[in-house]
């Protein structure tokens, strides 16, 4: 039995053929995407020698050759905590990129209902309820939105980008947690190479301290030769200790980015015994914005407001809805009667009556996509300026090593000339003293500028962002942003 007054619902198959025709080729409103011009150097900064190659195409394991550093890169880049978290936001954006692209599609729903007041009966977001009774209710809805201004497919665009925006930062926290595990990793050898000078200092105190204890009960030697022998053992001694609780601390940072509990971390080859590659070329400073994460993941983040501005735009539009509902209602199987439901037609906020929160979203998505702008050129400035500072750092600090090495050359000859002179009764031991004291000094100073050579070589090429293959050109960026 027909439900009275189904035939006025009924909706026209001409209204319907042209709702599917202005999806079909409606138009996506809103500004089409145009990225931030960017001014490139033809070089960096402070680069010696340019080139076109970049030592950031080796994969780490060719870059940092400790097969010890390599077992523990590769443990931190299969459980660390920053990039599990990481991980998951990607699979979160990725899911809402999905509901983004099934809204596009019509909604089914069924429902059913039993006892004595049946109540409702409502597809969600669909038409007026129809209000029922009786003892027994089934139906089936569908609803769905034409895409008439691109509204759906803008917000579909803007989760993609958000999406791959997430995937970038994944990759950046890959990257940058393989450079902080090389430098923590050079650090904790560096610690280990002063560890070693100082016990061999304080190896050579003791020797000189029994010596002149066993002169002084002799008469041969003075108390205040033995207080000084005395002192600067004790000197080597505190320097031992805060030598080992940067060990012990810089083992526990690296425990933590392989997401262990503290422990004691495994070492290769010394310090002294690792090499640098022969050579460590930049690149040309255009591919550094195509590598690097946090400036791809700034991009993606500004395409993504972009889209977001057209779904506003589109909101000024009246948005167009196609709903149906078919069931049946029966108080008992005999006087069962079919009902059909409405259409939902139009749905429009005037501009002049109520639309000030329309125009107020909208203002809101243009100034998201200016700070987006901001936020992209920040992101191409920071790169730029870590990879200079890095260039910087491996120069500066190769210099200062050439200069060290000269001057622990003439320290280990003026300690052994005061040797010379003391047991010749030229000098005191006040000389031999000073000259030890300089000499352990400048090995100290030595053994941190050797980590921090290799760190900051981690640095740059984490700064050029290396560890990845540069990554293939987005070609559908462009046309998801294009009018249809």
């Amino acid at each position: 039995m027909r439900q009275p007054g189904y035939d006025r619902l009924r909706f026209p198959r001409l209204f319907a053929f042209g709702i599917s025709a202005l999806t079909t080729f409606g138009c996506a409103v809103g500004p089409n995407h145009k990225a931030p011009e960017i001014k490139t150097p033809e070089h960096f900064k402070d680069e010696r020698t340019p080139s076109e190659k970049s030592f950031a195409d080796l994969p780490w394991w060719e870059v940092h050759r400790d097969p010890t550093l390599f077992a523990l890169i590769r443990e931190a880049t299969e459980g660390a905590y920053d990039l599990r978290i990481a991980m998951a936001r990607v699979e979160i954006a990725r899911q809402a990129h999905r509901a983004a692209v099934w809204a596009l599609w019509p909604t089914l729903g069924v429902q059913a209902g039993v006892g004595d007041a049946i109540g409702t009966l409502d597809v969600p977001s669909v038409y007026p309820p129809q209000n029922l009774s009786g003892n027994f209710a089934l139906g089936a809805g569908a609803s769905w939105e034409p895409d008439v201004w691109g509204r759906l497919r803008r917000l579909a665009g803007a989760a993609k980008h958000e999406f791959q925006a997430t995937d970038e930062d994944r990759r950046g926290v890959y990257i940058a947690l393989v450079g902080d595990v090389a430098q923590l990793y050079f650090s904790l050898l560096s610690l280990d190479l002063q560890k070693d000078f100082a016990q061999q200092a304080r190896v050579a105190r003791e020797e000189t301290l029994h010596l002149f204890e066993a002169r002084s009960g002799g008469g041969v030697s003075n108390e205040l030769e033995v207080s000084r022998a005395r002192a600067s053992l004790k000197q080597v001694e505190a320097s031992l200790t805060v030598i080992g609780l940067g060990i012990g601390t810089t083992e526990n940072a690296l425990s933590y980015l392989l997401a262990r509990l503290p422990s004691p971390i495994k070492r290769g080859v010394s310090l002294d015994a690792l090499q640098f590659l022969p050579s460590i070329p930049s690149g040309l400073p255009s591919t550094l914005l195509r590598r690097r994460p946090d400036v791809r993941s700034a991009e993606k983040i500004l395409l993504a407001q972009n889209d977001k501005i057209g779904a506003e735009l589109a909101d000024f539009f009246p948005k167009f809805q196609l709903t149906g509902y078919l069931g049946v209602a029966t108080p008992n199987l005999k006087d069962a009667s079919f009902v059909r439901g409405g259409v939902g037609l139009l749905n429009w906020t005037l501009p002049f009556l109520g639309g000030e929160r329309t125009r107020a979203e909208y203002a809101a998505a243009k100034a998201a996509w200016e700070g987006s702008v901001v936020a992209y050129e920040r992101a191409v400035g920071n790169a730029f300026r870590e990879v200079a500072n890095s260039l910087i750092a491996v120069s500066m600090l190769g210099e200062r090593r050439t200069a060290l090495d000269a001057q622990l050359a003439a320290a280990s000859d003026a300690e052994r000339h005061a040797l010379e002179r003391y047991r010749g009764g030229v000098a005191d031991y006040l000389d031999v003293l000073t000259a030890q004291e300089q000499k352990l000094a400048v090995q100290l100073e030595v053994a941190e500028v050797m980590g921090r050579q290799h760190s900051a070589v981690a640095q740059l090429y984490r700064a050029l962002g290396g560890g990845w293959p540069l990554p293939d050109e987005d070609k559908d960026d462009d046309k998801s942003n294009k009018k249809k």
